[in-house]
């Protein structure tokens, strides 16, 4: 059995002992008496973790994962960053418009946010067809939702979400 210490860099095994794919590196950050070892994940998380689940990999397969993990990242949609109340007061007339929209945006990031991160641990093959239909259906939503903020004010971007999870989230 390899002995590891802090530092080493490793990769995530599946139970077949072969490397998960997509591939998930880390480093060790602590080694536990009782054979866990701590593990800093790429995104600055940390987790535990039995030497059996892992692999030693090199500096450069590290980095090229590595790489690879930052290619995947995607930039989500996120909550409109403004005073809805001096927005609506400009725009008197459109002010219900504003307010449900407003609300619908705030659900739609959600959704998406809590479903892309389901999707991306679990596969799209292994969510239920309910929530895809409710993350096809908030991706829509966003589009509409920030296209009309953006025909009131062009300083709110547009915004379009890809069909894959996993994908970069363009900004117009």
């Amino acid at each position: 059995m390899t002995k590891y210490k802090p530092g080493d860099k490793i990769i995530i095994l599946d139970y077949n002992n072969k490397p998960l794919v997509p591939q998930v590196v880390a480093k060790i950050e602590e080694v536990y008496s009782d054979g866990k070892v701590r593990l800093d994940l790429p995104d600055g998380a940390c987790c535990f973790e039995y030497p059996e689940h892992f692999r030693k990999i090199d500096e450069e397969t590290y980095n090229k994962y590595l790489q690879a993990v930052r290619d995947r990242e995607q930039e989500l949609p996120l909550d409109l960053k403004m005073d809805i109340r001096k927005f609506v007061a400009k725009r008197p007339r459109l002010r219900r418009e504003i307010y449900r929209h407003y609300e619908l945006d705030k659900k739609y990031v959600s959704i998406i946010h809590a479903y892309a991160g389901r999707i991306a641990m679990y596969g799209r093959e292994n969510i239920p067809q309910q929530f895809l239909w409710e993350f096809e259906d908030a991706k829509q939503g966003i589009v509409e939702t920030r296209s009309f903020f953006h025909d009131i004010d062009e300083s709110i971007a547009e915004v379009t979400v890809p069909d894959q999870a996993n994908a970069h989230v363009e900004v117009l």
